[in-house]
């Protein structure tokens, strides 16, 4: 009876062991089915991922070549910009040039003259030629112009033309000279200058226009001759020189030149006197 139930009991074991074992094995099946449909699920949300990738980094290439062409016409709008500033910030200092220079030249203080009063015209200064540093030398005698000024004259009366060859406009340009006798011996200088266009030479003159308080003539220690120098003697004055409209054109074309003259002499009749110039552009 023994031997019955323990058998029985046997059989039921092994039985039951045989069942557990066939769950497992269900159960088995179950999870691997499922992990095998979790991996399908992430390999298609892996390819689904991928491709969103891709258009995003298309997009942000899009994006960039925008910002990129954006960044381009915003230089070149600011350089255009800048340009434009630059240009008109040039063109407004030219202005502020132009009116500065133009101020200064209205407000240069003209030579004294007695132009007006001698034409009876209308007078103006047109030119001043200031810190040009024209120097000549000749036999002792050292001359030195640093300053020229030009005056217009315009609608003289009839009975005045004759300064401007029967014209009633023309011009005096006017220089103001520094002369020094440089030796110890008595030296006689005419102390002139001249306008020269082509054959044609205009000399300057010590008195017309030429108020006595600038006048050559007045400052020299020999009051018989204008034209001596003693040892040592220096003097500073003005000089003038009529011109012609035709003559004063071509000044401001550089076809004329400015020329101081030499000649100087140990004698008042001028003996061994040298014919010496030395000529200058008066760039006008």
């Amino acid at each position: 009876m023994k031997k019955v139930l323990l058998l029985m009991v046997s059989s039921s074991i092994i039985l039951a062991a045989c069942g557990n074992d066939d769950d497992e094995q269900q159960n088995l099946k179950q999870e691997i089915k499922s992990l095998e449909q979790s991996s399908k699920d992430y390999q298609q949300d892996k390819k689904s991922l991928e491709k969103e990738n891709e258009k995003l980094k298309d997009s942000i290439k899009d994006k960039e070549k925008e910002l990129k062409k954006l960044e381009d016409e915003v230089k070149e709008n600011q350089s255009d910009t800048e340009t434009s500033k630059s240009e008109k910030e040039e063109t407004k200092n030219k202005k502020e040039t132009s009116s500065s220079e133009s101020n200064v030249q209205s407000a240069k203080k003209p030579f004294p003259n007695t132009i007006r009063t001698s034409t009876n015209g209308d007078v103006e200064l047109v030119n001043d030629i200031d810190n040009k540093h024209f120097q000549f030398e000749d036999s002792g005698i050292k001359v030195t112009i640093d300053h020229l000024q030009i005056f217009q004259v315009n609608n003289m009366p009839e009975g005045q033309v004759l300064l401007f060859n029967g014209a009633k406009d023309g011009y005096v340009v006017m220089y103001e000279v520094m002369t020094e006798n440089t030796t110890k011996e008595k030296l006689y200088y005419d102390n002139a200058a001249s306008i020269q266009e082509g054959e044609h030479k205009q000399r300057s003159d010590y008195a017309s226009f030429i108020p006595d308080s600038h006048n050559e003539k007045y400052m020299k220690k020999s009051k018989e001759n204008t034209d001596e120098y003693q040892p040592g003697e220096k003097t500073k004055s003005l000089k003038s020189i009529p011109i012609s409209q035709k003559a004063y054109k071509a000044i401001k074309d550089h076809t004329a030149t400015f020329n101081i003259h030499g000649g100087v002499s140990k004698t008042s009749t001028y003996d061994g006197a040298t014919d010496k110039v030395k000529s200058f552009k008066l760039n006008i």
